[in-house]
């Protein structure tokens, strides 16, 4: 194993859905590395299962201080990748990725700020993907008062309105009339207006793994049901055509790493709704079928391995809550110093 002995990654918003997904894919890999967990809320689970542990300042209130603390803390660890489990924080650390890496010597695993730019923004992402000739769905700025008129006048009511730059299923709404239109049209500020894509049962999430050296490695394929804006079940698919979409869609642009791909699959061809240039609430259940997206970045970018393409096995995953229970003296210490460097003592298996 020799260097991989040595691996410590750290992983930010441990206390987020997304944040415990890639805490527990490290978990599972095979590489053990050692998992440093940063959150900006002391309350947070994953502080409290990981080798070592700091809160860090909200990047949105002192983004100059989060930096520092940040670059402090990877070199206090000698941290080999940095994942990150907000969007905020990636927004933010996007355009320092080069000063960042060579003050740490830590690959941060995140890509240029113009795809963040182009493909989170919801009305961005749809119009380069029509510019490739890709599978989108009808999609308007609430904005344009005339492309809303004529968006009305091609397709039926219910219709999807959601923030352009938003992510899960926050500020989204299903409007079912000219009324609630016309008053979430007022209520959620820069918005999208989409057409509501049927069936309902054939929503998929695509975890998609792309080497910024060797280019597309592999995907894993869930049909999934919906709760609380998370997958909540997720069954693995073998479908050459959303596999051959979303290969298209990641070769198509200057992307790398870890890309979820959301669509549904209409009467009518795959419909792309969303991408995320990152890791995804689902990666610890891809992990466990077989495509540790957490690891593949450790063999692909730090280890420089060749990766071959995971051997993915098919399966159902039924997610449900579980409890972390913290000794007040443990929370009492985080509080006061900001950072728990001792091991936590977890098994692989533990969360």
């Amino acid at each position: 194993m020799g260097k991989a002995q040595h691996l410590t990654v750290l992983v930010t918003g441990t206390g987020s859905a997304l944040g415990v997904s890639i805490f527990k894919a490290f978990r599972q890999s095979r590489l053990r590395p050692r998992i440093v967990a940063t959150d900006a809320d002391p309350r947070s689970a994953g502080l409290f299962r990981a080798d070592a542990a700091y809160v860090l300042p909200r990047v949105a209130e002192v983004e100059d201080l989060y930096l520092r603390r940040l670059e402090e803390i990877c070199l206090r660890e000698r941290v080999s990748t940095v994942c990150f489990g907000s969007e905020i924080e990636m927004r933010r650390m996007a355009p320092r990725i080069q000063d960042f890496e060579r003050a740490t010597g830590a690959r941060l695993v995140l890509n240029e700020p113009r795809f963040l730019d182009a493909l989170l923004d919801k009305w961005h992402m749809t119009c380069r993907l029509r510019e490739r000739d890709l599978p989108v769905p009808d999609t308007v700025p609430v904005a344009d008062a005339e492309a809303v008129r004529s968006f009305v006048t091609r397709n039926a009511f219910p219709y999807v309105l959601k923030p352009r730059d938003g992510s899960g299923s926050k500020g989204k709404f299903v409007l079912r009339s000219q009324a609630e239109l016309e008053f979430f049209s007022r209520y959620v500020p820069n918005a999208v207006l989409q057409e509501y894509l049927f069936p309902d049962d054939e929503e998929y999430t695509v975890g998609i793994y792309k080497s910024p050296r060797t280019g597309y490695v592999g995907q894993i394929v869930f049909r999934r049901a919906l709760g609380a804006g998370l997958t909540y079940k997720a069954e693995v698919v073998f479908d050459d055509e959303i596999e051959a979409v979303c290969r298209r869609v990641v070769e198509s642009f200057d992307i790398w790493g870890p890309i979820n791909i959301q669509l549904r699959k209409t009467a009518a061809g795959v419909r792309i709704f969303e991408i995320n240039l990152r890791f995804s609430s689902s990666t610890v259940m891809r992990a466990s079928f077989g495509f540790n997206e957490a690891e593949l970045c450790l063999r692909d970018l730090v280890l420089g391995e060749a990766i071959a393409r995971p051997a993915v096995r098919p399966g159902l995953c039924l997610r449900y809550w579980d409890e972390v229970y913290v000794a007040p003296e443990d929370h009492l210490r985080l509080r006061e110093t900001g950072h728990a460097p001792e091991p936590r003592g977890v098994k692989l298996d533990d969360f």
